[in-house]
């Protein structure tokens, strides 16, 4: 009988095989399932890793794509700035990529990326999405919101963009877009926080009805 093998370390991995074994957990559609592949690229934040990434953005199959995308969102650790290596060239890429990417699953992950790397830039760009007919887009657009915004005061076109979002027919995309006006955001008039608070108050999900009547309550 073959000897065990105990459980590989991935820091010893070429990025090839990185790729090939985040390519397999993208592929599964699951999002609970490990991806340890993925968190091994973006602990390499290297020219060779950005280089592959880019070029599965550009490829015809939506997997590939969804992983490049996922390997540029999180590609190294964020400085004291929250810049992340490889941010003066990936912004531009994914806002790029908003206007061409025709699959739902993969541009809500340039959506998100955008939001990981604080893209305030790409605000507005973003917001041409908030009613997107794709539910994963406008669910990006919900999480990734808070990250894009003026953080003294958000601009009056990304509250009116959370206040739709807080009327989504996703429950989760309506909880984001609510904590995000409630919670995460600066500068929001608060009768019209009270408006949308009172709003929910019967939405159908318990957890926004709980988060609505906690505010309202001032708790």
């Amino acid at each position: 009988m073959a000897p065990s093998r105990g459980p590989v370390d991935l820091s010893e991995l070429s990025t090839a095989e990185l790729l090939a074994g985040a390519l397999r957990e993208v592929s599964q559609d699951d999002p609970d399932h490990p991806m340890p592949h993925l968190v091994a690229l973006h602990g390499r934040p290297t020219r060779e890793v950005w280089d592959a990434a880019v070029r599965l953005v550009a490829r015809a199959d939506p997997a590939e794509r969804e992983l490049g995308v996922r390997i540029l969102r999180e590609l190294g650790d964020p400085d004291d700035a929250g810049r992340r290596p490889f941010r003066g060239a990936t912004v531009p890429l994914l806002v790029e990529r908003l206007g061409h990417e025709v699959d739902p699953r993969v541009l809500g992950w340039v959506i998100s990326a955008l939001g990981y790397h604080h893209a305030r830039e790409a605000l507005r760009d973003v917001l041409r999405f908030v009613d997107h007919a794709g539910g994963p887009v406008r669910f990006h657009v919900a999480a990734a919101l808070p990250a894009l915004v003026d953080e003294g005061r958000a601009e009056p076109e990304a509250v009116r963009a959370l206040q739709l979002l807080c009327r989504d027919d996703d429950a989760d995309t309506r909880y984001y877009a609510l904590v995000a006006l409630v919670e995460e955001v600066s500068g929001v008039d608060p009768e019209l926080i009270t408006r949308t608070l009172t709003g929910l108050l019967d939405d159908p999900d318990e957890q926004i009805r709980e988060l609505a009547v906690t505010h309202i309550g001032g708790g």
